[in-house]
């Protein structure tokens, strides 16, 4: 127990907590690491207090090698789910900064990854907030002109599941 008072022993929890919480790769190996091993335990502990080659031992033996060769494919798959993680989230901040067109250009990295889907959608989504902001910009300008029926209709074209269209909410809200 004395290992455990040592401030060397400290730190090195200390940035392993930190590393699982922050790094992206540590956290997806975790997650598949305790998703699988509450099975691989709970199996191990059955084959431990049956008899050998008793019928209960055997299909726990079976099952936890069913869990072991599941996580193992997990483990092949975790380098491309943790790219794909980090694409989506890189682009979604560049769409949160309004770089719409960068957020594009990261999200056809998913096509390298078989993510086809996943990129169309993204990338369409990028597009309709783009879009969004090209109207709102557009509203504004009709506002400072002094066009207020016009810069209305802009508004009102702009969809409501986009970050400009709850600007648009909130600008619209602000004149009533």
């Amino acid at each position: 127990m004395n290992g455990l008072r040592s401030p060397v022993v400290r730190l090195l929890i200390l940035v392993a907590l930190i590393v699982m919480i922050f790094s992206m790769p540590a956290r997806e190996f975790l997650k598949v690491t305790f998703i699988m091993g509450i099975p691989a335990i709970i199996l191990l502990g059955l084959m431990s207090k049956r008899p050998r080659w008793s019928p209960v031992w055997i299909i726990s033996c079976v099952l936890l090698l069913g869990v072991v060769g599941a996580y193992a494919y997990l483990l092949t798959g975790l380098p491309d789910r943790i790219e794909t993680r980090r694409i989506i989230s890189e682009g979604g901040a560049l769409v949160a900064e309004g770089k719409y067109d960068q957020a594009i250009a990261e999200y056809r990295k998913l096509e390298k990854l078989g993510k086809e889907e996943a990129m169309q959608e993204r990338i369409n989504t990028a597009r309709q907030e783009k879009l969004a902001a090209e109207k709102l910009n557009q509203a504004q300008d009709l506002l400072r002109r002094g066009e207020r029926d016009e810069a209305i209709k802009v508004l009102d074209s702009i969809p409501g599941n986009t970050r400009a269209g709850r600007q648009a909410e909130k600008l619209r809200s602000s004149w009533q």
